[in-house]
């Protein structure tokens, strides 16, 4: 097969959005039944933008999800485009970890995982990474980072290559991006960071985000709708 055409596998990875349990830190200030329309809408987006990307660039999608109860409540939100697969190790780590090497079982070219925190990420970020890695060698890895100091998509070549980026990493903390980076010198890999993006995940975000729908008419029509509806703490 053509190594430009060869199919990159996408893994997005997702959970139900449920009051109570989804977007938590929003839902301190919005309520839990306004943060699950959010995240819900933000999961519509992701997807969205996910399969643009693919239709374009050659990419085979699939749906990595926990817990596993969710699978129709999700199959209802994703439709028929996106298989589902159930991703529910000891650690998230592991499950990156084993959703990278699942994918790369199947589309051996590369592999490309993201979050669905990101409405406001375009399709040409994941088109860049998957370039990348169809471009690159067996140690290569692309990172998407986000302003909160992490990342929200990561691309390998390669188990091996990616496998250290993902061990008893501090998640959740504003040093994961440079200890990725720290890692990565360390094994020697060739990494290339993207464009910056923005995780949705406090209130600031959430003030962040109505300005960002407004510049960027174009983008997440789901959270733009959900947005319009919503009323705004007030900004501190």
């Amino acid at each position: 097969m053509n190594k430009a055409l060869a199919p990159i596998g996408l893994g997005l990875m997702c959970k139900p959005p449920r009051p109570g349990t989804s977007k938590t830190r929003l839902a301190a200030g919005i309520g839990a039944d306004a943060a699950a329309k959010l995240s819900k809408a933000f999961l519509t987006d992701c997807a969205h933008v996910a399969w643009t990307a693919a239709v374009q660039s050659s990419l085979e999608l699939k749906a990595f999800y926990k817990p596993s109860d969710a699978t129709k409540e999700l199959g209802e939100i994703l439709g028929p485009r996106w298989p589902l697969e159930l991703a529910d190790a000891a650690s998230l780590g592991a499950i990156m970890c084993d959703i990278v090497g699942r994918i790369l079982t199947a589309c051996p070219a590369g592999a490309i995982i993201m979050g669905t925190d990101i409405p406001m990420m375009g399709a040409d970020v994941i088109q860049t990474a998957a370039r990348h890695l169809r471009t690159g060698n067996e140690r290569s890895i692309v990172i998407a980072p986000s302003v909160d100091g992490g990342y929200c998509l990561i691309g390998a070549r390669t188990l091996e290559a990616a496998a250290p980026l993902f061990e008893d990493m501090a998640w959740s903390t504003p040093q994961v991006l440079d200890e990725t980076l720290r890692r990565a010198r360390a094994e020697r890999l060739d990494v290339t960071l993207l464009d910056m993006q923005r995780d949705v995940d406090e209130l600031p975000d959430l003030h962040w985000l109505r300005e960002a729908i407004v510049a960027q008419p174009d983008r997440a029509m789901a959270t733009r709708h959900v947005m319009s509806t919503l009323v705004m703490p007030a900004e501190k």
